[in-house]
């Protein structure tokens, strides 16, 4: 969950986790939060989504139509705490998992939310990485497209036209590998570990969960559309998938993110405090 730390520069988005409170803008936090699979109980209050990046200004650099370049910088036009099919709907978690997303939040809601990746200043996993609030820059090179995020400065590598790694071992952001479909982009990525959650409201996943990326350009290059499909056998009655767009922003640059440095999401026995 995340709480920017105190020397950060780019203050133009601010998020107050313990009330789970998001706010991007004033009409953000205000708006009625939903529910979990928009129901009554006020205890599964969502944190409400945010709109963190906006089209380039006026006077910015033209996109690139070029559909199968995707350099340069790109900014998420709405971050969602809850990643499901629709807007406060989960995935069809299995009966456990289901139990513990609610306990999550209702915990996040009485202001004792649990520790994860993110609050211990680890990577934040994936797909729950690209979900970031914050700009990332995309890097191609011969055989490798790169990720580079700002936020805590994770790193995603996609390595094109080959296999996955045989006897692949666990890491936080797995492996990715990619191919070009038309203009669509294609990454698969498998072998993350079980330290991170999917999303910020805190669905869990296996070691088993599989993500498809299919990534292309819409609006002339304007925009980046990625349309996610999770599978994990172990956690999910049924695969989901939910889309994810980005703004090209050829007048960012990114800032930087020193999660260990006054990191005001202190982990006490499980807990994420406020200092």
């Amino acid at each position: 969950m995340y709480l920017p730390t105190p020397n950060r520069r780019r203050i133009a988005l601010a998020m107050g986790l313990m009330g789970g409170l998001v706010a991007a803008g004033a009409a953000d936090a205000q708006a009625p939060r939903r529910n979990l699979n928009n129901g009554a109980d006020v205890t599964l209050a969502l944190t409400n989504p945010s709109s963190p990046g906006r089209p380039a200004p006026k006077g910015a650099a033209p996109p690139n139509p070029d559909m199968h370049d995707l350099q340069g910088h790109w900014w998420t036009s709405e971050f969602k705490p809850l990643l499901g099919p629709a807007l406060g709907v989960p995935a069809k978690l299995k009966p456990k998992y289901m139990a513990i997303l609610e306990a999550r939040i209702r915990n996040k809601n009485k202001g004792i939310p649990e520790a994860d990746a993110s609050t211990q200043c680890w990577p934040h996993g994936t797909p729950r990485v690209m979900e970031s609030p914050y700009p990332i820059e995309i890097v191609e090179t011969p055989g490798m497209i790169t990720i580079l995020m700002e936020t805590q400065h994770n790193v995603r590598r996609i390595y094109m036209n080959v296999p996955h790694t045989k006897g692949l071992g666990e890491s936080f952001l797995g492996e990715s590998v990619g191919h070009w479909e038309g203009d669509t982009l294609v990454v698969d990525a498998i072998g993350m570990n079980t330290r991170t959650f999917i999303d910020d409201e805190g669905t869990s996943h296996s070691n088993k969960q599989h993500v498809i990326e299919r990534i292309r350009k819409i609006e002339g290059g304007a925009k980046l559309q990625i349309v996610n499909t999770i599978d994990d056998p172990e956690t999910l009655d049924e695969p989901f998938s939910y889309s994810t767009t980005y703004h090209w922003r050829p007048d960012v640059r990114d800032q930087e993110y020193i999660c260990e440095e006054n990191n005001r999401n202190t982990v006490v026995d499980g807990i994420t405090t406020a200092k």
